[in-house]
């Protein structure tokens, strides 16, 4: 019996090898013994499959194998290295000339009968249109380029014994000369091998040489990738090849397309193309691509060369280079990144042109030269180490002058980030940032990433974590840059700041028992400085039902402190033993009813919390690092109005609180929830931050919140505080937030917020708006607005533009920031074009934009 489904697996397979060994590599393929010659009436009967007998067999000769080996490509790769621009050079082995042999348009493409011992015949070429239609076919296109989350094409590798699967053979005709060894398949070819399907016209294999030839309307059809073509000729034992008019899609992890003119493979690991485009815009569609006369892909050293590669953005080259080199898996290299570019009043034109250096496989720097127009030139640099015990990052800028204040000298700043683990308990953890001056963050931007332009931490953690207990051990102080701060009232640092808490542990499964324990000695060169020590036991009964829960709790403040520098006739050694006792109750009642036509499920929750501490005198201990807490709804229910442990507040007070929530029955969400809470004292309170004074109010202010879920696209927030001791302004502080959020990219946050509390300094009256709204189906409006009603000025205002498709985002952006009071502000334009599955030119602006506007999600 015949077996046709190893002789013509070769035709199968090397289409799709020949094509896409970058991206693909191919299978096991089995050539079997010669094949007798048939009659000519047999090779003229009906379609021939390969599970129809034929002609007896004869005796077998020693197969010959191709054992090639699948190779997947990720395609989503990390942000450095991009690509690297270098000089050029000569190609190690010239691509071979065009001899392609296309014949004249015919009225009819025919099959003529065709002599067994000749090769296949080039046909005319198939409709390009129909051919890119067919790549597309039932294949969705709902993203471009790599799927987000994603770190490959996604292309099915074939099974491992592939060679044990059977192909289905279809073909018109089937000739076979026994004298030259050649298979000759005409008519309807199709190869099937589980998901794998190759169609062909023509089709020629010669058992001595292993060459195959195929051509008309070549198309393969393999998951995750679909080639299309007019002709192909491969050879089983070089490895080597060449496809005329290629066209491909990738699917699945990524949605990518494209075509080249002609593809040679050279081995197995090496290929060249010619006339190359890519881009990862939809079908129908070419807003950008990237094209290359010549292209050399690597697959042994990583690497590819694209000569004359232009990047086109709707028809008008963005980028030419006579010579590019860029990687083509995840493998790191160093070069030079892509540049950005913008513009502000403080910095004039601003140039960025970064190099990433790949100095080992976990270890990397960006060295990133910053020019501006009004400043000079500045470098930038950082460092990454990735290792099994430890993340470092290094950021660092340098102005050796400059231009605009050059009375002051070198500019620099510098970031350390380290988080570290050795072992299974002990753990550490660096946050250092230094600038050279206080302006320095208010002339260049905050590029250290900081999250305060105020004090700059440098902070350094060592942590261990036993069995039921941690240990952590600090070193802290701070950077002030505010220069309206005086030096009495800058922070203190902590050197060291060692702090030990045993968690809650249970005793007859009653009584919960905790401990926390402290040392600091805070330093500080221009106030009172010294040791101080803590400690706190606490023990409660936790009592929970479904009902509610009642849990009464003692705790014990013991403080003392061994002064340096201290006000001439206060002791050097206070020391402060100071009992607590509070008791927190809540009861649950619930019904169900309805929240406009939808079930729902509605609370009544009362609470009361009660706290006892007596007086202590404190007013002769310094204030390291004790605030009063901001008040709000949540702030009734804490044992102690002050933070820290410099002051232990004397309490006699009970707050009575009430909250009532509506969830939906069906997913228990949240759809409104309203709380209620004011603190009623029964004693003086006679412990203050500073000075003697007494607190004798009898109630606190009135502290309330509502959120709702107004329809379904709108939500609300409320939070106010109501002072029923004040007839001038009653109402203290409160916050007003909406937002309409319907998805589809739009979002609108409108907010005021006002603060009119007893210190100065804190007061404020703002309005802020934000959105993001598209207009149309590729164009998006973006923008913000923060004005301070008190002070009648912008504080920080921006508006940009985002359109394009899917593949591509063009972002331009103005802003306007007021980093302080006395400060006039600055104003600056960022441009950013984003090419997806290539990269982005120009600024950050999605970091910017994340940053200021509240729910902002970019595409």
């Amino acid at each position: 019996m015949l077996d046709l489904t190893r002789s013509a697996g070769a035709s199968a397979l090397l289409l799709f090898f020949a094509l896409s060994s970058p991206l693909l590599s191919d299978d096991s393929v089995t050539v079997t013994p010669p094949i007798p010659a048939m009659a000519a009436d047999q090779a003229e009967a009906a379609p021939l499959t390969a599970t129809q007998p034929v002609a007896e067999q004869p005796p077998s000769v020693p197969p010959a194998r191709a054992e090639l080996t699948p190779s997947p490509i990720a395609i989503d790769r990390p942000a450095l290295p991009a690509l690297t621009p270098t000089n050029p050079g000569p190609p190690e082995q010239a691509i071979p000339p065009l001899a392609r042999q296309v014949p004249e348009p015919d009225t009819a493409r025919q099959l003529p009968p065709q002599d067994p011992g000749a090769p296949v015949a080039p046909l005319p070429r198939a409709d390009a249109r129909l051919q890119e239609a067919r790549l597309h076919t039932g294949l969705s296109w709902d993203y471009c380029g790599p799927r987000p989350g994603t770190d490959g094409l996604g292309i099915v590798d074939p099974p491992a014994s592939t060679n044990a699967i059977p192909i289905d053979i279809t073909a018109d005709r089937v000739d076979y000369d026994q004298n030259t060894d050649l298979i000759q398949l005409q008519g309807g070819i199709e190869f099937v091998q589980n998901e794998r399907r190759l169609e062909a016209e023509r089709s020629a294999f010669n058992r001595r040489t292993g060459q195959v030839d195929a051509a008309g309307s070549i198309y393969l059809d393999y998951p995750g990738l679909r080639l299309t073509g007019d002709s192909i000729q491969y050879n089983l034992e070089t490895k080597a090849g060449t496809i005329d008019h290629a066209r491909y899609r990738v699917s699945g992890n990524a949605n990518l397309r494209g075509e080249a003119d002609r593809a040679w493979m050279l081995s197995e690991q090496l290929s060249r193309y010619q006339d190359i485009l890519y881009t990862t815009c939809p079908p129908g569609y070419s807003d950008w691509s990237l094209q290359a006369r010549e292209l050399e892909l690597d697959q042994a050293s990583g690497l590819g060369v694209a000569r004359h590669a232009r990047i086109r953005f709707f028809d008008v080259p963005v980028l030419y280079t006579p010579y590019l080199q860029f990687p083509i898996d995840g493998r790191r290299r160093s070069g030079f990144l892509i540049p950005t570019f913008g513009s502000s009043d403080e910095t004039g034109t601003d140039i960025r042109l970064p190099y990433y250096w790949n100095i080992a496989p976990n270890m990397d720097a960006t060295l990133t030269p910053r020019y501006m127009s009004t400043r000079g030139l500045m470098l930038g640099a950082q460092f990454r180490h990735l290792a099994s015990f430890q993340e470092l990052e290094i950021n660092g800028e340098l102005l050796p002058s400059d231009q605009k204040m050059p009375d002051n000298g070198a500019r620099s700043a510098l970031r350390v980030e380290q988080r570290g683990q050795l072992g299974e308990r002990w753990s550490t953890s660096v946050d250092y940032a230094a600038v050279s001056d206080d302006q320095y963050l208010e002339d260049f931007g905050n590029g250290l990433d900081v999250t305060s332009l105020r004090n700059l931490t440098r902070r350094g953690d060592l942590r261990y974590a036993g069995d039921g207990w941690r240990l952590l051990t600090r070193f802290q102080e701070f950077q002030t840059v505010d220069s309206s701060i005086a030096p009495a009232n800058r922070p203190y640092g902590q050197l060291p700041h060692l702090e030990f808490a045993l968690d809650p542990q249970r005793w007859k499964q009653l009584v919960e028992y905790s401990f926390t324990g402290q040392y600091d000695y805070f330093d500080h060169n221009a106030a009172v400085h010294g040791n101080r020590l803590v400690a706190v036991p606490t023990v409660r009964i936790p009592l929970r039902r479904s009902f509610g829960y009642l849990i009464p709790r003692a705790r014990l403040y013991s403080t003392s402190y061994d002064l340096v520098d201290q006000t001439p006739g206060l002791p050097e050694q206070p020391s402060h033993l100071i009992p607590s006792l509070d008791i927190d109750g809540t009861l649950i009642f619930e019904r169900e009813t309805d929240w406009f036509g939808a079930a729902t499920l509605q609370t009544l929750e009362p609470r009361l919390y009660y706290v006892l501490t007596p007086y202590e005198d404190q007013s002769q201990t310094p204030r390291f690092d004790t605030t009063a807490l901001d008040f709000s709804f949540a702030s009734l229910f804490r044992p102690n109005r002050f933070t820290g442990y410099d002051r232990i507040g004397d309490e006699n007070r009970l707050t009575v609180g009430l909250t009532s929530r509506t969830l939906a029955s069906h997913d228990g969400d949240e759809l409104f929830r309203a709380s209620l809470g004011q603190i009623y004292y029964f004693d003086d309170r006679r412990v203050q931050l500073d000075g003697d004074a007494v607190d004798n109010d009898l109630s606190s202010l009135m502290a309330g919140e509502v959120a709702a879920r107004l329809l379904k696209d709108w939500t609300a927030l409320v939070s106010a505080q109501w002072n029923p001791n004040q007839t001038d302004h009653p109402w203290e502080k409160q916050a007003l937030q909406l937002r309409y959020t319907p998805g589809d990219d739009r979002l609108l946050n409108l907010a005021y917020r006002f603060n009119f509390g007893e210190q100065e300094d804190e007061q404020y009256e703002d309005t802020d708006i934000s959105f993001q709204m598209p207009v149309g189906g590729n164009v998006k409006l973006v923008g913000r607005w923060l004005y301070s009603l008190l002070n009648e000025e912008t504080v920080e205002a921006f508006a940009g533009i985002e359109f394009g498709r899917c593949c591509w985002r063009l972002r331009v952006l103005g802003q306007h920031l007021k980093r302080s009071a006395e400060n006039a502000g600055s104003t600056s334009i960022m441009l950013q074009l984003e090419l997806a599955g290539l990269g982005s030119f120009g600024n950050q602006i999605e970091k910017r934009l994340e940053r200021g506007i509240y729910g902002y999600q970019p595409n």
